[in-house]
Order: C-alpha cells, then sequence, then structure tokens
C-alpha cells in the first residue's frame, strides 16, 4: 500500500532519480540466531526488495557491525555474511555513524566497512580515520549528481583522529560540509542518527537542527535512532524525516529485555522520494512491519491506514508547532523511566566505567526531565488511591 504524501506544485525541473530510504538496521540478537551465517536471509528481504530495487539511491542505516564476535560477548554484532542480502536487497548506501557501530572497536568497524563495500554497497559517514569519515558520498543517478553526507550523535568520544571511526555531529562542519557540497551537486541528502528513543516527536532543538539544514542548503534530512516514526515535514522542495524508526531489528535485545512500546518498533516505512534539480518532487511511503520470524513486510491493508494516520497526524501537530508539550510529558512518561531502568542494572551489575561515561553526559535538562518523572509518578500514584 503505497501512499503519496506530498507532490510539489509545478511542473518537474528536468531529469529526476529515486531516493529510497528506511531506518535502522539492526541485524543482531534474534535475526542473528533467525539466519546463521545469513542463511535464507534473502528470505528476510523478499516481499520489500522489488520497493527498494526500484531505487536509484537505496539508503539505510546499520546500526550493528559485522563483525568476528568477541570472546564472551555477542551484543549488537550482526554476522559479516548479512552485507551480501541487503545488497542483493537493493540496498546502495549504509550509514555507519551512529552509536553501536564501535561496539566491537575501530577493528570491528573496519571490518563492516570492508565487507559491505565488498558487496558493492557505499559505507557513509564512517571511515579509517576522521578525515575519510567525513568525507561525502557522491553518486551520479539518471543524469543526477547526488551529495551525501553521514553524522551520528552520540557523545562518544573519539580522541584520536587517526583511528577508525565515525563523524560524531558538529553543527559547524555539517554547515560547513553543505556549503561545500552544494555547489558541485544537483542534490544534497544528510543523514543524522539523533532523537530520543520511543517517543512520537522529535525532540525539539532536533527538528530544529533539521529546519536549519535545509535552510543552509540540504535537499533531504534523514534523521534515525529513536527506532520509531517521529513525523517528517517539507516545503517548498525541501523535505526532513524527523526519524525513519526501525526497519528491522529485534527489539528485545539489551539490558533491559522488555523495551516500551515493542509493537511500535516492529512498524515503520519505506520513504520513497523523486528527487529532480529543485529537491524533492514527490514522497510517497509504503508502511512496513517486522514478523516474529524477522521478516520484512508490507502492513497489511488496516495496519497500513492506522501507521499512515499515525504519521500523518504526527507531521500535522509538528508542522502546527503543537507538538512539544505533547513531546514532554511522553519524555517525563517513557523515555526516563527506562533510562532509569537501564542505570538501575548497569549499578547493579557494577559497570563503573559505563556508569561514569554517562552521568558526566549529564546536562541540567536531564535534572528537569527526572523532576517532571517524579511528579507524574506522584500524582498517578495520587490518582490510585
Amino acid at each position: 500500500m503505497e501512499r503519496l504524501l506530498y507532490r510539489r506544485p509545478g511542473a518537474p525541473a528536468g531529469a529526476s532519480c529515486r531516493l529510497v530510504a528506511v531506518g535502522d538496521l539492526m541485524l543482531s540478537g534474534g535475526v542473528r540466531r533467525r539466519y546463521p551465517g545469513a542463511a535464507g536471509a534473502d528470505e528476510a528481504f523478499a516481499a520489500v526488495a522489488p520497493i527498494l530495487r526500484s531505487g536509484d539511491i537505496v539508503f539505510g542505516n546499520l546500526e550493528t557491525p559485522l563483525c568476528a564476535p568477541r570472546p564472551g560477548r555477542e551484543l549488537f554484532r550482526g554476522d559479516p555474511a548479512m552485507a551480501g542480502p541487503l545488497s542483493r536487497a537493493g540496498f546502495t548506501v549504509l550509514s555507519l555513524a551512529n552509536n553501536h557501530i564501535l561496539e566491537y572497536g575501530p577493528g570491528g568497524l573496519q571490518e563492516t566497512r570492508r565487507v559491505v563495500a565488498a558487496a558493492g554497497m557505499l559505507p557513509l559517514g564512517a571511515g579509517g580515520t576522521q578525515e575519510e569519515a567525513s568525507q561525502p558520498v557522491e553518486i551520479e543517478a539518471q543524469g543526477l549528481r547526488i551529495g551525501l553526507l553521514g553524522f551520528g550523535r552520540t557523545l562518544q568520544r573519539q580522541d584520536d583522529p587517526e583511528v577508525p571511526g565515525f563523524v560524531e555531529w558538529d553543527e559547524g562542519l555539517a554547515m560547513r560540509s553543505v556549503a561545500a557540497l552544494r555547489d558541485r551537486v544537483d542534490c544534497v541528502i544528510i543523514s543524522i542518527h539523533i532523537g530520543l528513543m520511543w517517543l512520537d516527536y522529535p525532540k525539539p532543538e532536533f527538528k530544529e537542527i533539521a529546519d536549519r539544514l535545509l535552510a543552509a542548503g540540504a535537499h533531504v534530512v534523514l534523521m534515525h535512532h529513536a527506532h520509531v516514526l517521529q513525523g517528517y515535514g517539507v516545503e517548498g522542495g525541501r523535505a526532513a524525516v524527523y526519524n525513519l524508526g526501525n526497519f528491522v531489528a529485534d527489539v528485545f535485545e539489551g539490558e533491559l529485555g522488555v523495551p516500551p512500546v515493542p509493537e511500535k518498533q516492529r512498524e515503520s516505512a519505506i520513504f520513497i522520494m523523486e528527487i529532480d534539480k529543485e529537491g524533492v518532487r514527490t514522497i510517497a511511503v509504503v508502511p512496513i512491519q517486522v514478523t516474529d520470524d524477522y521478516r520484512v513486510v508490507p502492513a497489511v491493508e488496516t495496519e497500513a491506514r492506522r501507521i499512515i494516520d499515525h504519521l500523518e497526524a504526527v507531521s500535522l501537530d509538528i508542522r502546527l508547532d503543537r507538538y512539544r508539550e505533547a513531546f514532554t510529558r511522553q519524555r517525563a512518561s517513557l523515555n526516563t523511566g527506562n533510562l532509569l531502568s537501564w542505570l538501575w542494572i548497569h549499578l547493579r551489575k557494577g559497570h563503573w566505567r559505563e556508569l561514569t561515561s554517562n552521568m558526566s553526559r549529564a546536562r541540567p535538562e536531564h535534572l528537569v526531565m527526572l523532576g517532571r518523572f517524579a511528579m507524574h509518578r506522584l500524582a498517578a500514584l495520587w490518582r490510585r488511591s
């Protein structure tokens, strides 16, 4: 069920190409166990492969390194052989700028880059050095020159610029990169791994980042990390998807074991954009779901309509700037509670380095968020008494 969301007024501006974009590809946990050594993994994407292959540029965020295991550790790791099924499904560009790509160190990142490239796909936002990682990917598609930049807002420290890594979000660097790229390509696409997990709406500051990038000359901003859809915005042929949701994932993998909103994490959409020399000509979506056996399939009609209606409602709230209060309430009730659970688990297990690293990144807004969470819980207790 493909739904047209946007058509730019006026006639097309010459030749056009097709961008197909999805969110997080997490090929670890149950996904890796279901397809050991990538056996049968082509079937995982068979139902949506024709949609992916229709694109001239097919983008996804590869959030698990594809590398050899480490003794005593398997969390957030995909099998290197999975690069083949991804390529055969239609993917052409994979962002590696995200918070899990260094789970197995610089060596795991380098192996991931190697197997992605060997399968015929282009890694984005990561490299053997920071200089290499920050280089754009440039693609010729249907007579158009398309430039892509990749960033990850993770707050992870990468102290040695000569060691393999990814590009940590830096707005100044992003603006300079857009300015340098827009003069030599027809369309600039920026991928950012950013957002607060599981919430229906983007953090207002992150939405405003997208606004500034579009105003600076980017044509498309693709955000991911929230694991759920968070709406889109488009005006004058420039578009932002505030979070693309999951494409495929074991949503129960991790320290918590029982994540919030699991069903919402197992549904998303494939975004399809027609791009010409004036930017985005059309935007359409195909709602998708992840099955119990980790296949990605188009959502059935009833579910597809519900996913699209929710996406449109969220996007309208953002467009009319009436989403901020709902974002604040949801962040206090959902995101904060699960963060506290995560901290408690690491405290009980004595993971002091992990705790110290995360606490060092605490900011005043987190104290405000904690206060709102406490007030929400007290109000709930009062209503039950």
